[in-house]
């Protein structure tokens, strides 16, 4: 299934479920958004597939622009749909609970993590939003240094954030991979 190509493999080899949260309930609907997924028009069709026929639902649309779900049926009860999308490995349901309590850099970073998977996925995995940020900065400090200009941004400038980025990359995949190997 296309669906398990879409989810993202740790280095330990488990694979780590996009999370999704609820932005609307009511008795006969809930709404949820996979907002690390937006525009990833293949997993929601897998998606629509993983849940079809399986929570007795009146109706189920998927709208992979906006990263949303909507079931629609009586008496969906939002325990049943986590439970049912984790074992089937489609997303993992975060409560209410579960997201006041995560940290503000979180939902900051989720936007920048949609544009770097969007990038992956035109370069064929060969290009990450810090490395092309890396070869942005890096590219524009040699340019100053080539036309003579030491100004606006002086190229050492650039260069200081280049690697900067590089070594904060470099240490968040450390801490994951520690995190990883802790976890087993």
């Amino acid at each position: 299934m296309a669906q398990a190509a879409s989810l993202r493999a740790r280095k330990d080899g488990a694979v780590e479920l996009p999370e999704a949260s609820i932005c609307h309930q009511c008795a006969d609907r809930i709404r949820i958004k996979i907002a690390s997924r937006k525009g990833d028009g293949a997993y929601f069709a897998d998606l629509v597939k993983g849940l079809a026929g399986v929570l007795k639902l009146k109706h189920l649309e998927a709208n992979p622009l906006t990263g949303s779900v909507l079931f629609m049926g009586d008496g969906i009860d939002p325990e049943k749909l986590a439970a049912h999308a984790c074992e089937r490995r489609l997303f993992q349901l975060i409560t209410a609970a579960e997201a006041q309590s995560q940290p503000l850099m979180h939902s900051l970073v989720q936007p920048a993590a949609s544009l770097d998977r969007l990038l992956r996925s035109i370069t064929g995995g060969k290009i990450d939003l810090p490395g092309s940020i890396f070869f942005t900065l890096l590219g524009t400090g040699i340019y100053q240094l080539v036309r003579g200009r030491f100004s606006a941004p002086p190229w050492y400038t650039a260069f200081w954030y280049a690697f900067g980025l590089v070594s904060m990359y470099v240490i968040e995949k450390a801490a994951i991979g520690e995190a990883a190997r802790q976890a087993d």
